[in-house]
């Protein structure tokens, strides 16, 4: 079984499939369920990141030029956005850096691709 700070680590900003189907010792999931490799639930994955931040692996710039999900954090707020083609879209900001946090964390792991969350 893998530690739950791994996990988090790879939900939030690692491969999840890369990781999974090493473990597994598989080239796809098609057969099998993340369910298998990340038992780790949200509460506890809100909780290590409001001890430890949200791990980075993301480009958290406000000039950032590469599309995808970008977050930073200034001032105590969070802003927040997707960037497709020099577009940018659904611009957010969080006053509540606790509210910000989550909003990121959910996307993070709606973006993982994996249907756990």
């Amino acid at each position: 079984m893998v530690d739950k700070e791994t996990q988090i680590k790879i939900l939030l900003c690692g491969d999840p499939l890369k990781f999974a189907c090493r473990l597994l010792g598989v080239k796809d999931m098609q057969n099998h369920n993340y369910s298998e490799v990340f038992t780790v639930s949200k509460e506890e994955i809100y909780e290590y990141v409001s001890i430890n931040g949200i791990p980075q692996n993301y480009s958290t710039s406000r000039y950032s030029m590469t599309d995808g999900f970008h977050f930073f954090e200034e001032d105590g707020k969070w802003y927040t956005c997707f960037r497709e083609r020099g577009n940018i879209y659904n611009d957010e900001v969080f006053n509540d850096y606790e509210l910000g946090q989550k909003y990121i964390v959910n996307t993070l792991l709606k973006l993982s691709g994996t249907g756990l969350f």
